[in-house]
């Protein structure tokens, strides 16, 4: 099954964040927005992995998250991967906690790469995708758009877990389900 460990947000700060969609929406963009309820911060992008070795990620991720406790995230601002003329993503910030993240991230990649499962090529970077440009239709439109959103604030959220989660594709777009959640 497809695998990946993200931090979880709370329902306040996906409300925030779907009302600011809803709004890049009216741009008339070719993108493929994040579903509301798919929401979250990617810590660890792990792919296809077998189903008798789930148990062994779950303790990875555990042993990786031990120790940290609970922090608040405050979720804030805007911007675009890459920044500039075209860029492939749209997301949110995260200004407060992205450090404790960016420590735990480290360790679930050490942790996991070490016991063979796929490297990241790309150093971590505290943020939640909120959509993914298919061409350039209307990007001018939405970057002057979300330019708009660069300082504002999309709530906060208590972190006192990460969750292994699977990720199945469908015509319709991926569908989440968390498998287990490691408390911090």
């Amino acid at each position: 099954m497809r695998l990946f460990i993200a931090v979880e947000l709370t329902d306040e700060v996906i409300k925030n964040m779907v009302e600011m969609i809803n709004e890049l929406k009216e741009t008339g963009a070719a993108v493929k927005w994040v579903e509301a309820s798919n929401l979250h911060v990617t810590m660890k992008f792990l792919g296809w992995v077998e189903d008798r070795k789930i148990d062994n990620v779950i303790e990875l991720a555990s042993k990786a998250a031990a120790g940290t406790g609970g922090f608040k995230i405050k979720l804030e601002g805007t911007g675009t991967f890459p920044p500039g003329k075209s860029p492939r993503v749209l997301w949110v910030g995260i200004t407060e906690g992205g450090d404790k993240l960016g420590k735990i991230a480290v360790s679930l990649e050490e942790n996991l790469s070490r016991a063979g499962y796929r490297s990241e090529e790309r150093e971590f970077s505290s943020h939640v995708t909120i959509g993914r440009i298919k061409n350039n239709e209307g990007v001018d439109k939405l970057k002057e758009k979300i330019g708009r959103y660069k300082d504002t604030g999309f709530g906060e959220a208590w972190i006192d877990s990460i969750a292994i989660m699977k990720s199945t594709l469908t015509p319709r777009g991926p569908v989440y389900e968390k498998i287990k959640e490691v408390k911090l």
